[in-house]
């Protein structure tokens, strides 16, 4: 038997594509189908720093003062990750951690004025955060009673975008602005 080949007009060539578009248009109906985004949806969402507890339990805060220790401050962040922020006698290190991811964000003075910390997510993905630093009078951070001699605002990447490490003067005009800018800018920047 010998094989015949077929034939189609170019009508019903278009029939046959049009119909099996709609048959699997049909078995996504009402789903989720995740399509690409060229271009990523930039927004920002906040940690209150003034609302967070010390991410132990009343007993072992209980021991850790009764071996002289500082208790920690731990802020719930986004996606997992949280704003840790640890003392020592006159100075608080605050750091972005999300298991063994630990980014550091630097020292300020125990009496600290921060009172948030922003993210930036891309399509509701954190990728950075932005906060306000404080520079005081003289090189001592226990002088949390000092004049300030300058604020910024400081731009780091989360996991992946750990090349977005910026700073912006906090007392220039849309510094806030400014420091989106920054890091949006280095989510699309290709990473090294």
């Amino acid at each position: 038997m010998k094989s015949r080949i077929i034939r189609m007009a170019p009508v019903r060539l278009l029939v046959l594509s049009m119909t099996s578009l709609l048959i699997v248009g049909a078995a996504t109906a009402g789903r989720n189908v995740a399509v690409p985004q060229a271009n990523p949806v930039f927004s920002s969402s906040y940690t209150d720093l003034t609302k967070c507890g010390s991410g132990m339990t009343k007993k072992e805060e209980r021991e850790a003062e009764k071996h002289g220790q500082d208790i920690p401050t731990l802020c719930k962040g986004y996606d997992g990750y949280s704003v840790s922020i640890d003392y020592s006698a006159c100075a608080s290190s605050f750091r972005i951690t999300k298991g063994e991811e630990d980014i550091s964000l630097g020292m300020q003075s125990v009496g600290w004025k921060q009172k948030t910390v922003e993210w930036r997510m891309a399509n509701g993905k954190p990728f950075a955060v932005i906060m306000r630093f404080y520079e005081y009078e003289g090189d001592d951070l226990c002088a949390s009673n000092g004049k300030i001699k300058s604020e910024s605002l400081m731009v780091r990447g989360l996991k992946g975008f750990e090349h977005i490490e910026e700073s912006v003067d906090a007392r220039t005009p849309n510094a806030n602005v400014k420091a989106r800018e920054l890091a949006d800018k280095g989510f699309a920047r290709p990473k090294s």
